[in-house]
């Protein structure tokens, strides 16, 4: 059994090797690059799907359920080493949890070079020595939960859902551990609730604090 990706749409590899071609032919490098990048010596992975909840979708308790795929995320590999990595859009109209929908109009979303291309790969260790990945596949996803800063490897399958905090998760979960749904959104009950009532708060003041029409 193994870690498996799900197909792309059709031509996302093209969109991708086109632009990263022309990024790199006129110069434009991510901030940061340690390494020079040459087209010709550029491969990518196979790509995953990357899917983004909300804070209200944390603090509900339905993190999966409600989380949205956005883009097709690729890594790009130079001389076997992971150096960058690039996201297609995956479109409008995406359904929500494990339904991916029909993707149209397809988009490049740029190229970075930072820590979560190689926290993607020491993520990945993790999960291949997982006693369930032994024993049945998974598919990989990332999902990303940007109002509390947690990056995390989805492994799903129909029955089961494993999550691998990457990077520097918020205070509540290690990273490189393997977590339950459940056991995430236990870890950022407190967080969740604090960072809602600090939006809440905002968007009360800002509204009090809007001139009156005359």
């Amino acid at each position: 059994m193994a870690i498996i990706t799900r197909s792309a749409p059709r031509g996302a590899a093209a969109v991708l090797t086109a632009n990263v071609s022309d990024m790199l032919r006129a110069k434009h490098t991510p901030t940061g690059m340690k390494r020079e990048m040459h087209p010709e010596a550029l491969s990518h992975t196979e790509p995953h799907p990357v899917y983004v909840a909300t804070l209200d979708d944390l603090a509900a308790g339905k993190l999966l359920a409600n989380a949205r795929q956005t883009a097709w995320r690729y890594l790009l590999v130079q001389h076997d080493e992971v150096v960058a990595e690039a996201e297609i859009t995956a479109g409008h109209g995406g359904a929500k949890g494990a339904k991916s929908g029909k993707r149209k109009n397809l988009e490049f979303a740029g190229m970075t070079h930072g820590p979560f291309a190689d926290a993607t790969i020491d993520g990945l260790h993790i999960a291949e020595a997982l006693p369930e990945t032994a024993r049945a596949d998974y598919e990989l996803r990332l999902l990303k939960v940007p109002a509390v800063y947690l990056v995390a490897l989805w492994l799903h399958r129909a029955d089961d859902d494993i999550l691998i905090p990457i990077g520097q998760p918020p205070t509540g979960l290690r990273k490189n551990k393997a977590y339950t749904e459940a056991g995430i959104i236990r870890a950022l009950r407190a967080t969740a609730e604090r960072t809602k009532a600090f939006h809440e708060a905002y968007e009360t003041n800002r509204r009090k604090r809007r001139p009156r029409k005359r």
